[in-house]
């Protein structure tokens, strides 16, 4: 028979607290889990339930939750949480920026609907984009990856010290420029396309006014541009793949070792 007094009973409340404040803010900052459609209810039980398979193997100082001392220890796991799950966020954030960017030279960016991911307003090819980089996040098993990365951050950044240092937090910095660069140069064919398009469609309106092109124009650009993305598809489907791999190889790196990108 197991008997626990009270002191032994805070402490365990105490840690189980702490872990389950990192795990909570890593699935307020990560993909899939972040998203509008997924009620806070089932993100309560989920982060719980991970909470209660990690809090026995997660060494956990005793702290005052009251104190200083776990006054800090609660924003260091909410910072450590939500970095993990923003650094995952910047790979999608990367493939909305490209979509915004075609939608927008392709003439579509008024064919706007709520975005089931944010709860906002968003073009219709950007939250094409957005499923596909979903699917391609599920596929390639990115919620698994991000459940082990948050399972092993508890090692390298332990309860109650949980801080990071000037050169992660310049690393995150520079895998985000890093990581969007890679989604503007997964649509710049698509958007040089287009634009060459754009740029012949005015030089004939130019030189032969009488084919009145221009009132058309709008037309051919849509056609263009979808025919484009279907061109396209393969290619960007493997450049979602590779933004992916490049993050969960960032996020490693920058959460595990430290290290800067």
């Amino acid at each position: 028979m197991i008997i626990l007094d009270n002191a032994t009973l805070l402490d365990t409340l105490v840690a189980f607290m702490l872990v389950s404040i990192r795990i909570s803010a890593m699935l307020l900052a990560a993909p899939l889990f972040s998203a509008s459609s997924v009620s806070i209810p089932i993100r309560i039980v989920t982060s719980l339930a991970i909470a209660v398979m990690l809090v026995q193997a997660v060494p956990t100082p005793k702290i005052d939750l009251l104190s200083p001392m776990g006054a800090l220890a609660i924003a260091g796991e909410v910072i450590v949480g939500a970095a993990i799950g923003f650094i995952f966020q910047l790979g999608f954030a990367a493939v909305q920026l490209a979509g915004e960017q075609i939608a927008a030279s392709t003439g579509l960016g008024f064919a706007a609907m709520v975005d089931p991911q944010t709860g906002t307003q968003s073009p219709v090819i950007n939250q094409f984009l957005s499923i596909m980089m979903l699917l391609s996040f599920l596929t390639l098993e990115g919620h698994h990856i991000l459940l082990k990365l948050l399972a092993a951050s508890y090692e390298a950044l332990p309860v109650g010290s949980a801080f990071f240092s000037a050169n992660t937090l310049i690393g995150i910095a520079k895998a985000g420029a890093l990581i969007f660069s890679a989604g503007m140069l997964a649509c710049l064919p698509i958007i040089v396309a287009l634009f060459l398009v754009t740029l012949v469609i005015g030089i004939l309106t130019r030189v032969a006014p009488q084919m009145n092109l221009f009132s058309v124009g709008f037309a051919i650009s849509i056609l263009a541009g979808l025919a484009l993305m279907l061109v396209a598809l393969p290619g960007l489907t493997a450049s979602m793949a590779g933004i992916l791999d490049e993050t969960a190889n960032r996020a490693r790196n920058l959460i595990l070792n430290g290290g800067g990108a």
